[in-house]
């Protein structure tokens, strides 16, 4: 009987284990998703907060607008180090809906101007 006894508490703790896991997976999910107003709100008080915060809540923050960052092993010849940008939102980037950038197929056109006050 107390044998019987044991199994039963043993099958009871794993099981208690397994919802736990659960339900830390559940709380990570929802913890990772953004809504279009939570980026909008980062977006507007981006440059009063990112210089205040640590590099771990730097590291979180960029989390939770990228899904993937590829980079190349060495620098290249016209200076970039990014491969490629994947975000977890739609980006507008030359009239199209996007969700990567990759720098290997897009042309892309910087311009730098120097402006003076006569």
């Amino acid at each position: 009987m107390q044998v019987r006894l044991d199994k039963l508490y043993d099958e009871i703790d794993e099981i208690e284990t397994s919802i736990e896991a659960v339900e830390t997976r559940l709380y990570n999910i929802k913890q990772e998703k953004i809504s279009g107003d939570n980026v909008y709100q980062f977006l507007l008080f981006f440059d009063k907060l990112y210089d205040r915060f640590t590099d771990l809540e730097k590291k979180t923050f960029m989390k939770s607008f990228l899904a993937e960052v590829n980079i190349y092993e060495e620098e290249q010849s016209d200076g970039r180090i990014l491969k490629s940008l994947k975000f977890r939102f739609t980006v507008f980037f030359n009239d199209k809906e996007l969700y990567e950038l990759d720098w290997d197929n897009e042309s892309t056109v910087e311009t730098v101007c120097l402006l003076s006050k006569k």
